[in-house]
């Protein structure tokens, strides 16, 4: 298929981090957040994009089927050193798709900034470790750099499941085994992994999402017995992340799952990927490290966002970083101006942003 080919190579050289191919559009790539229409081709037709379609199915033929019965579809592709994430879905009736670039290459730590989220991981050894933000902040690239970290210094057992696999990983002083989620996959759900997971001798398990309560339930489980457990979800704030948890459940449960999550969860990471000034991407972090007092706060019985927010301010000392205090820093590093943080945040947000400019004495645009 050497139209596809001559896309995905064109990606690849461009720097994209996504492709979208829509019928009647040009190709589209997404690069530094911004989408650029590729002139060189002509607007793709319905007979191309069934054609890319039925490439793919001949890579599985359970592929169409599943397609047929559920008009959308998510799975992984590789290309020479790339592997992409690719949906495929319907408009008019037509194959519409969005294809994620992910390079099967090294992860660089240093390059988004991700280099002292990575070290404070490394420090926990048991529990809980939630990765979350919206869409695209890059919830899959920290938690991949953190696998490969490990993989390079310790002897640990590795299982990650995935909704499709992204990064490949080749063991080295750990043994990693990757497991795909999908009816004609490896395993059918990441519940159904996770309960398989009781039974692997898994130092460490990876999630790609923890979406229900009862993948959460087998989730803290697997933590409680000792080993450490690192999941995404799809939440904006370490504070809302606990009351995501909390609203997982009935009312009449809500005590307990506060008592429980407020023991095994050790960390959570919230995260923004923005555009820096210099128009690199750069990932923005809200840090909060659970101690005692944080503890606390999520077993009031009633719960409250702010609280957190404020005791994530408080923590400073311990690890804990709020978003406030990363945009900051990358302030009076010149890595972003006040347009970039207004845009990232709310107003009564962007004020307390700039009281901790001026007070670190530093000038106001």
């Amino acid at each position: 298929m050497e139209y596809l080919f001559t896309i995905l190579q064109k990606a690849i050289s461009l720097g994209a981090t996504d492709i979208h191919l829509a019928p009647g559009q040009l190709p589209v790539y997404r690069i530094k957040r911004e989408l650029f229409y590729d002139q060189t081709k002509l607007p793709l037709t319905e007979v191309t994009l069934v054609k890319i379609l039925e490439y793919f199915y001949e890579f599985s033929p359970s592929m169409e089927k599943t397609f047929m019965k559920k008009r959308q579809m998510d799975f992984s592709f590789g290309y020479k050193e790339h592997r992409f994430r690719i949906n495929v879905s319907l408009t008019k009736r037509i194959p519409t798709f969005s294809l994620r670039v992910i390079p099967n290459k090294e992860i660089s730590v240093k390059g988004m900034g991700i280099r002292d989220i990575i070290t404070k991981m490394k420090r926990i050894n048991n529990g809980l470790i939630l990765v979350t933000g919206r869409v695209n902040s890059g919830k899959s690239t920290t938690m991949n750099a953190f696998i490969q970290e490990i993989n390079r210094e310790a002897n640990k057992k590795i299982v990650m499941l995935e909704d499709p696999i992204e990064y490949e990983h080749k063991s080295e002083k750990s043994i990693i085994i990757q497991k795909e989620i999908g009816e004609e996959s490896d395993v059918l759900s990441y519940y159904d992994g996770l309960i398989n997971l009781l039974r692997e001798d898994a130092d460490i398990a990876v999630l790609g999402e923890i979406r229900d309560k009862k993948t959460m339930d087998v989730a803290i489980d697997l933590a409680e017995s000792g080993g450490l457990v690192i999941g995404t979800l799809h939440t904006r704030s370490c504070g809302e992340t606990i009351e995501r948890i909390i609203n997982l459940y009935d009312p009449a449960d809500q005590m307990s799952i506060k008592n429980s999550v407020s023991t095994v969860l050790k960390m959570v990471v919230s995260q923004k990927l923005i555009v820096a000034k210099n128009g690199e991407l750069l990932m923005v972090p809200e840090v909060m490290i659970v101690n005692n007092i944080i503890a606390a706060q999520m077993r009031q019985e009633k719960f409250n966002v702010s609280d957190i927010e404020d005791a994530i301010h408080a923590q400073k000392d311990i690890g804990c970083v709020s978003f406030e205090n990363s945009f900051t820093d990358l302030y009076i590093r010149g890595l972003v101006d006040m347009d970039i943080i207004k845009a990232q945040m709310e107003p009564d947000r962007v004020n307390v942003v700039k009281s901790l400019i001026i007070n670190a004495g530093a000038n106001l645009e």
